[in-house]
């Protein structure tokens, strides 16, 4: 064989090597591509789960804002669309037409956590525990991590006397997510136990959570340690007035009294919320017989123009009721201070 004929041989065998390779990476591209295209966009995917899991501790307005998001990017994605769809539902538990909607949507999936917990907040909105409780252990079963109804459970044992099985269900949630409602609510069983040492330190771990310490100020009022009571009222206060501390989404959130088993009060409102603190802070100082004080707290929350609601005249008038009930060495002072200051408006008070 001449050397032309060796040397084209060796560049076909070269050129058919190359065209190999190429055909195995061009084919393994294709399928990169190919898998890759049927993957979500690691974006969306996170979106996802940052929604997931705000609907999971209730945090619907934020849940509603993530979802939207992502349906401005991935119009068809259909996980998104139907999560957008349950984080508008609670908008309108009070409201005739929710479970209508609920019911909508329990049609099309029986199965969702969220769709069930909804229609347990339903019947536990009417009264009916008992249809309320299966909803919420379903929801549960189906999601072990949705913290709300872990919290709404938990408030239904509590309300029907089951403290320990609360406290369960409480600490369930808290596994799920740490946030200060939920701790607040294991701090108030604790209260009602009469374990003031368990719920004091239950709400000390809310930080800048002005709830909790005017819960803490209430134990205080019955161990009769004013001072204390106050130093905690203050804090509450201080936290109120910082804008930064209360644009937090738990201080968003609407305050939930139980005031008796049938009785219950929100305070919905920043000044709704005040105006309450600074009530609370003028019964120590009134009961530490320092009237005076008293009054001038009054002073400063007519000065920021509340004009609140007879609701928090009502809360606090059960307050002081408990607080009689269990020390009744301030039934002279407190029933003093209802006849002095909650028959009127802050506006009116002498």
């Amino acid at each position: 064989m001449s050397f032309l004929s060796k040397l084209w041989n060796y560049i076909k065998t070269l050129s058919l090597v190359a065209a190999l390779i190429a055909a195995i990476i061009t084919g393994g591209w294709v399928a990169y591509s190919y898998d890759s295209s049927k993957k979500p966009p690691v974006a969306a995917k996170q979106l996802i789960v940052e929604g997931d899991n705000a609907l999971n501790i209730g945090r619907y307005a934020d849940a509603k804002r993530i979802f939207e998001e992502e349906l401005k990017a991935n119009p068809q994605n259909k996980q998104a669309a139907w999560y957008l769809q349950i984080a508008d539902i609670p908008q309108t538990l009070s409201q005739p037409e929710f479970k209508e909607a609920i019911d909508i949507l329990y049609q099309q999936n029986p199965n969702d956590s969220h769709v069930n917990l909804f229609l347990g907040e339903y019947y536990a909105a009417n009264d009916q525990p008992d249809k309320a409780v299966p909803y919420f252990e379903q929801a549960i079963t189906q999601n072990p991590k949705l913290a709300e109804a872990h919290y709404d459970l938990a408030r239904l044992y509590d309300q029907s006397g089951n403290y320990e099985d609360a406290k369960v269900e409480s600490l369930n949630a808290i596994d799920s997510s740490p946030t200060p409602k939920y701790r607040n609510n294991l701090g108030n069983i604790y209260f009602k136990q009469l374990h003031y040492e368990e719920a004091i330190k239950e709400y000390g771990k809310n930080k800048e959570y002005p709830l909790s310490a005017l819960e803490s100020a209430k134990i205080y009022w019955r161990l009769e340690y004013l001072s204390q009571a106050i130093s905690y009222q203050n804090q509450a206060i201080d936290w109120l007035n910082d804008k930064t501390i209360m644009t937090k989404p738990e201080n968003e959130d609407t305050w939930d009294f139980e005031a008796a088993p049938a009785k219950r009060f929100k305070l919905v409102t920043l000044e709704e919320k005040k105006s309450y603190a600074y009530y609370c802070l003028s019964v120590s100082l009134y009961l530490q017989g320092d009237s005076e004080g008293a009054e001038k707290t009054l002073q400063k929350l007519r000065d920021l123009n509340f004009d609140h609601p007879v609701t928090i005249d009502e809360l606090l008038a059960a307050d002081l009721d408990a607080l009689i009930q269990a020390n009744g060495n301030f039934e002279k002072p407190v029933a003093a201070y209802k006849a002095l200051y909650l028959k009127n408006s802050p506006t009116d008070i002498p």
